[in-house]
């Protein structure tokens, strides 16, 4: 443990950060990745702990890719849902599927920003130092506090929009949002398929652009103890994704 390729073989799973994979990157916990990199570092005479702490700076262009192209995704299988339970008068369900969705916005939020998403109980503070956070931030109060299930739904529309056109000025796979209906009914949605086709198209690396539209570690699993082992969550991801 004394030795850094000791400490990147237990934090990381990896004793080497010269020939990552993007399955190996896919299954990295954001914040262990975060927790690597932030902080000071006091001692470092060879330069070799900065060298590696840059390699680990942030996800390869088109792992990047393939996470925002996911996280859009966990979006389009649940978005209509706040309506949906609404409808039939489960304001409880629609209020916890908000809440859900409000928290990927927010995570598109931090891969938008280029910015590792901390532990769950940092996820709010951080979020806010975040500059795209001042354009969502209105939005996802509005939908946490709405008391019926069609104003929730509009203010996460309006979120996904405002992601959607960040997306758009940074460049990369550009899309045209359009809010509308979910098919013949009335609950408002964004045309999320459209960005993750424009994600997945602009991926050049065959690798990546061939892997089924899952995800990584922090979009599959939601456990600490897994995300605190990395030789698990490594052996996950791979059984997931291959």
């Amino acid at each position: 443990m004394h030795t850094l390729e000791a400490r990147l073989d237990a934090h990381f799973a990896t004793p080497s950060v010269d020939t990552l994979t993007p399955l190996q990157w896919l299954g990295f916990a954001e914040q262990k990745l975060l927790a690597f990199t932030a902080g000071a570092v006091f001692h470092d005479d060879d330069g070799r702990l900065t060298r590696a702490r840059e390699r680990f700076a942030y996800f390869p262009h088109d792992v990047w890719l393939y996470k925002l192209a996911c996280q859009w995704r966990r979006i389009a299988e649940e978005q209509a849902f706040v309506g949906r339970t609404g409808q039939v008068g489960d304001d409880l369900g629609s209020r916890i599927i908000a809440a859900r969705l409000a928290r990927d916005i927010m995570r598109i939020g931090f891969l938008l920003e280029r910015q590792y998403a901390p532990y769950a109980k940092w996820l709010g503070s951080a979020f806010e130092r975040l500059p795209i956070a001042a354009r969502l931030t209105p939005h996802l109060q509005s939908a946490l506090g709405a008391t019926e299930w069609q104003p929730r739904g509009e203010a996460l529309a309006a979120a996904y929009r405002e992601l959607a056109h960040t997306q758009n000025r940074l460049g990369i796979a550009p899309f045209e949002p359009v809010i509308g209906p979910y098919h013949e009914r009335p609950f408002a949605t964004l045309n999320v398929d459209d960005a993750v086709a424009a994600l997945m198209g602009a991926i050049t690396d065959p690798t990546v652009k061939n892997l089924s539209i899952l995800g990584s570690f922090d979009q599959v699993i939601d456990s600490t103890p897994v995300a605190e082992d990395a030789d698990l969550s490594q052996k996950i991801m791979r059984r997931v994704l291959s």
